[in-house]
């Protein structure tokens, strides 16, 4: 008796998640691969045309999520391969990468300087932690470039003031780091955490909801769009988000040093390791939106070869 292809996807599921892989997006996308290819091709194997039928559906939806349905099955595929010679492993990178990286929102300091005020003036009526929380967190972004989830996930005691630095909890893509801060900023800091204690003694985070329970992301959001509302995107979002302080800090501080005439080569060093990057790989993507960097350095080579002539 054939093997239904639903029994293979929910043994390579079995496999992949006993080794430690997630796989929650992936596998109920798979899970539908499995349905569609007993429904479409029963008892036969994978072939690089199902696999390229199921992908590409719906019409509709944009090419980067058929090139993530696809790369998902050829990952299932090479599994079957080892059990169904006749299986086909559709090609490497056949409908394009499975994602494209859209341009950041950049604040202005005038739009923090808004968006800080607004948050102070959220109403207190429910919770008087609420306008204090808000308007440290948008100021702790935008000044520090943290991700958003590592400043949810900050404990009371993770800031020094004496030293005037606070300390960041090792993630999933970061090791743990110090980071030194202004002194306004160690001051804004100790002063929301006076006010945090006063009001919710109890629990160790520093972002805390009205309940002094941790932040979720759904009240996050609705606040958040109160605080931008009428701030038009001026990357290819039509709105801000949270992630966009984190490219408006690096953007600014290359955009700075890239008008200064010393070579700056090791302060991109110190910040892809003050945002916590593993490689300048991913601190790349940060500051490659940032024209004002890309034209002083354009601008700076320029009369280096003026003043060359064997270039």
């Amino acid at each position: 008796m054939k093997t239904s292809m639903q029994c293979l996807v929910g043994r390579y599921l079995d496999q992949r998640r006993k080794l430690g892989y997630g796989l929650r997006a992936a596998g109920k996308e798979l899970e539908q691969f499995g349905r569609f290819a007993d429904q479409t091709a029963p008892g036969r194997p994978i072939t690089t045309a199902l696999a390229l039928q199921w992908a590409t559906l719906p019409k509709s939806s944009e090419r980067t999520y058929h090139a993530m349905r696809l790369i998902a099955v050829r990952s299932f595929a090479r599994f079957c391969f080892g059990i169904d010679p006749r299986t086909e492993v559709p090609p490497f990178g056949l409908l394009g990468p499975n994602f494209t990286r859209r341009a950041p929102h950049l604040y202005s300091r005038d739009h923090v300087r808004l968006i800080m005020g607004r948050a102070r003036r959220l109403s207190a009526a429910r919770s008087p932690l609420r306008p204090h929380m808000y308007e440290t967190l948008v100021g702790l972004l935008f000044c520090t470039g943290m991700r958003l989830g590592e400043a949810l996930r900050l404990q009371l005691d993770d800031l020094d003031p004496t030293a005037g630095t606070l300390r960041v909890p090792a993630c999933k893509f970061s090791p743990e780091r110090t980071l030194p801060l202004h002194p306004s900023a160690v001051r804004a800091l100790e002063g929301y955490r006076r006010v945090r204690l006063r009001l919710h003694p109890l629990g160790e985070l520093f972002f805390v909801d009205l309940r002094g329970r941790p932040l979720s992301t759904s009240y996050l959001q609705d606040t958040f769009r109160k605080i931008t509302r009428g701030i038009a995107g001026n990357g290819a979002r039509p709105r801000p988000r949270w992630p966009d302080f984190r490219h408006s800090f690096a953007s600014r501080l290359v955009a700075k040093w890239g008008r200064q005439a010393e070579p700056v080569a090791h302060h991109l060093l110190f910040l892809s390791r003050y945002l916590g990057h593993k490689s300048f790989r991913e601190t790349w993507w940060y500051i490659s939106p940032c024209p004002d960097a890309l034209q002083a350095a354009s601008s700076r080579f320029h009369a280096y070869q003026l003043n060359s002539p064997d270039l």
